[in-house]
C-alpha cells in the first residue's frame, strides 16, 4: 500500500460507523469539561483543593487513559486487519492499556519534559525578579529568556524528531498482544522500521502532518465561526466530531504504516 493509499484509507475509516465517532467524543467532551473545571475551579467557587485533585484525576487522568486505550485498540485492530471501527467494551482492557500508552509517551517524550522542566526553573528567579522591579531588566535578564527560548526550541525539536519513532514503538506493542516491554525492544522495533523503509516512514510524518493539520485549521475555523452565533459551541463540537475523527484518521494511519512494507 503506497502511502496515498495509505492515508486515504485512514481518512475514510472513521466514517464507517457515526456512531462510534460521536461515543468517543462524549468520553473526550466529558474529560475536556472536568478538567477545565478543575483549571477554573477558583472563578467557579470550587476552592476546596481535594475536590479539584479529585475532578483533576477523573478528568485528565482516568479519562485521558479511557482515551489512550481506544486509540491503541484502533492501532490494534487495524493490525488485526479489521477495517470497522473496535465496540466500546472490555473497559478495564482499554484502560490498562490506556495507561502503558502513557507510560510509553512519558519514556519516549522525557528528554523534553526534562529540557522544558529545565527552562522554566532555570527562568523563574528572572520572572520573579521583574515581578518585582520592572526596571531590573538587563543584558542578563535577555541572556535568561533567551536561553529559555533555545531550551524549548530544542525540546520541540527533539519531539518532532521522536514522534514517529514513538508510534512505532507503541505499534509493536499493540503487536505483540500488548506488552508493555515490547514497547523498548529498541532493535526490533528500529529493524521495523527498516522494513518498513526510513524513507517511507519520513514521508508518511510528513504527508499525514501536512493532513492532520489542515483539518485541524479548517475544523477550528468552521467551529470558531460557529461560536459566534452559539457560544462555546467550538468546545462541543470540537470534542464530539473534529477530535474523535483526527484521533481516530491518526491511529488508523499508524497501523497501516506498520505493516507496510518496501
Amino acid at each position: 500500500m503506497y502511502i496515498n493509499e495509505l492515508v486515504q484509507d485512514a481518512l475514510k475509516y472513521p466514517f464507517y460507523d457515526w456512531k462510534k465517532i460521536l461515543i468517543f467524543g462524549i468520553i473526550i467532551l466529558i474529560g475536556n469539561i472536568i478538567t477545565l473545571i478543575t483549571f477554573i475551579g477558583t472563578f467557579i467557587g470550587i476552592k476546596n483543593v481535594a475536590v479539584k485533585i479529585i475532578l483533576f484525576i477523573i478528568g485528565y487522568i482516568i479519562f485521558g487513559f479511557l482515551i489512550n486505550g481506544y486509540k491503541f485498540k484502533i492501532i490494534k485492530t487495524s493490525l488485526d486487519g479489521v477495517a470497522e471501527l473496535p465496540e466500546f467494551n472490555n473497559w478495564l482492557e482499554i484502560f490498562i492499556n490506556g495507561i502503558k500508552v502513557f507510560l510509553v509517551n512519558i519514556f519516549y517524550l522525557l528528554p523534553a519534559i526534562l529540557i522544558i522542566i529545565f527552562a522554566g526553573l532555570s527562568l523563574l528567579p528572572t520572572l520573579m525578579s521583574l515581578g518585582s522591579n520592572l526596571s531590573s531588566i538587563n543584558v542578563n535578564t535577555f541572556l535568561s529568556f533567551l536561553t529559555a527560548v533555545i531550551l524549548v526550541f530544542i525540546a520541540l525539536l527533539y519531539t518532532l524528531i521522536i514522534l514517529p519513532i514513538n508510534y512505532m514503538a507503541i505499534s509493536h506493542m499493540a503487536n505483540n498482544n500488548s506488552e508493555l516491554r515490547a514497547a523498548f525492544k529498541f532493535q526490533e522495533i528500529i529493524d521495523k522500521i527498516g522494513n518498513i523503509g526510513w524513507g517511507n516512514l519520513i514521508i508518511w510524518y510528513l504527508v499525514t502532518g501536512i493532513v492532520y493539520i489542515m483539518i485541524s485549521i479548517v475544523g477550528s475555523i468552521i467551529t470558531g465561526i460557529l461560536s459566534i452565533i452559539i457560544p462555546l459551541v467550538s468546545v462541543v463540537l470540537n470534542s464530539l466530531i473534529l477530535y474523535p475523527y483526527l484521533d481516530m484518521f491518526l491511529n488508523r494511519s499508524i497501523a497501516l504504516l506498520y505493516v507496510e512494507k518496501k
